[in-house]
Parts: C-alpha cells; sequence; structure tokens
C-alpha cells in the first residue's frame, strides 16, 4: 500500500497552486488504510513558474512548475506522492494516479474572440478597452505605444473602491507585448477571483 494524496486534498490543491501561500494537508495510505503523515506545502505563484515547497517528516523538497501549465496540481501531487513513498531521490517509477471522479474539462478561455481582436488592435495602434470577465466589475485596460523604441506601457485595473491596478511597460515586438498583456490580465482576474473559498 502506498501513501497518496487524497482526492478532496487534490481538489483544493487544485485551487491553492494558484495562490501564494502556505496551506496544510495529509497523505493517507490507500485503499484500505486511515494512517496518515501529515505536511505542510508552501506555494509561491509566479511568472513564468510557480515555486512549490513541501516539509514533510522533518524533510523540505523543493520544486518548480510552470504556472501556465493546466495540469500543474497534478504534478505537485505525484511529487507528494513521490516524498510521501520515498522515492523522490530515487528512479523508481511513480504508479499511475488513478482518480474517483473525470478530471474537469479544460475551461473556457478568459477572454472571447471579440476581446483578443480589440486588444491586439491596442498593442499595434494603443487604445482603452473594458473587458468583462465574469465579476462585479470590469478589467480596464489602456494600452500606449511606446517610442521610438518598439513596446508598449500598460495600465490594468480592476475594481472601484479599492482598485487592484497593474502599470508596466514591455519592449518588444506585438507578440512579446500582447503576450505580457494576457498574463497582466489573467492575473488580475484572479486576484479578483474568490478562490480562497475554495482553497480553504
Amino acid at each position: 500500500m502506498n501513501f497518496t494524496l487524497p482526492e478532496d486534498n487534490l481538489l483544493r490543491l487544485q485551487a491553492q497552486i494558484n495562490l501564494t501561500g502556505t496551506f496544510n494537508h495529509t497523505v493517507s495510505r490507500m485503499p484500505y488504510s486511515r494512517e496518515q503523515v501529515m505536511f505542510r506545502i508552501q506555494i509561491e505563484r509566479g511568472q513564468p513558474n510557480t515555486a512549490v515547497k513541501i516539509e514533510m517528516g522533518g524533510q523540505v523538497h523543493s520544486l518548480d512548475v510552470q504556472t501556465a501549465h493546466p495540469e500543474k496540481h497534478l504534478q505537485v501531487a505525484d511529487f507528494i506522492d513521490a516524498i510521501a513513498n520515498g522515492r523522490v531521490d530515487s528512479a523508481e517509477v511513480a504508479p499511475a494516479r488513478v482518480t474517483r471522479t473525470p478530471l474537469l474539462p479544460e475551461p473556457d478561455g478568459l477572454l472571447d474572440d471579440t476581446q483578443l481582436g480589440r486588444l491586439k488592435h491596442m498593442v499595434r495602434h494603443g487604445g482603452f478597452a473594458s473587458l468583462e470577465t465574469g465579476h462585479q466589475c470590469p478589467i480596464n485596460v489602456a494600452v500606449h505605444r511606446t517610442r521610438p523604441a518598439q513596446g508598449v506601457t500598460v495600465i490594468a485595473s480592476i475594481g472601484s473602491a479599492r482598485p487592484r491596478t497593474k502599470c508596466f511597460t514591455v519592449r518588444g515586438d506585438e507578440r512579446e507585448c500582447l503576450k505580457r498583456l494576457l498574463i497582466s490580465i489573467e492575473d488580475l482576474h484572479i486576484i479578483a477571483t474568490p478562490q480562497r473559498a475554495a482553497a480553504a
């Protein structure tokens, strides 16, 4: 019998991996034993990588995962299982993860085609847009083209009473500028999403 992260903890981890913070979990011997091991996970969300530190049984292990990877929570769960079962420093292959419920489908994109087209136009020519992303307040984005160096200066915010704001300048071609703009919009969307309730 191997230790593994229970399904309910895996669902919590899926929400927590998009946050920065410290969380407590347990791994259990599966499928029949109730023996458990407590551990602490520290998550530092960043771009392009999220840093994960796991403290278990007096040992500390670290892992970096790509922030944009859709299954980064499964990579972290497999790493936790390997630590609990003493395989983290060996070449032993981990058993396949079996879940009781199917994985959630890939979520729809944050922005629709019209909004993406508007942002591409703004990166080329500058401008302002209010983007509806399902929150009570839209994400407001202002883009100014920099001259003579190729790039953009962006101001993006969400909220009215206490808005969250991002302001930055990107040097590079239109593709790089659009990529950084989309990352910033996604970050604001995550900040405004009440994920703390899902991660509790």
